[in-house]
């Protein structure tokens, strides 16, 4: 899966909605050209901002990182990508508060990773 096919389900997803790519762009916090660049692929999308395209477009999580040419019911998500979805969907189910400890928690292995443990 790379940026390239995310970004086509992007564009397809976007003008199935009917939205155009000035819309969608406001709606998630970036520019048109921003949004442009990751339909081309040209630009990294994090999580966080696929999330968001997701819920506007009334889409779920899953259809944007399953491989092209695989249905709905049959997706190919490579190893990170699935882990990412699995996250999600646990963090889901948590507390406000269990939320900002796994934040902590993330934050602590950023640190530690730095070498300034």
């Amino acid at each position: 899966m790379s940026f390239r096919d995310i970004g086509i389900k992007i564009q397809s997803a976007r003008e199935e909605k009917g939205l155009s790519q000035e819309q969608l762009a406001r709606w998630i916090g970036c520019s048109q050209s921003a949004l442009s660049n990751y339909e081309k692929g040209k630009r990294r999308l994090y999580l966080s901002q696929l999330e968001k395209m997701a819920e506007i477009l009334d889409k779920p999580l899953e259809y944007f990182v399953e491989t092209l040419g695989h249905n709905q019911h049959s997706p190919v998500v490579p190893d990170r990508n699935q882990s990412f979805v699995e996250i999600m969907n646990q963090l889901n189910k948590l507390t406000d508060e269990e939320i900002r400890e796994v934040r902590n928690y993330v934050r602590y292995l950023e640190w530690k990773r730095s070498g300034r443990a």
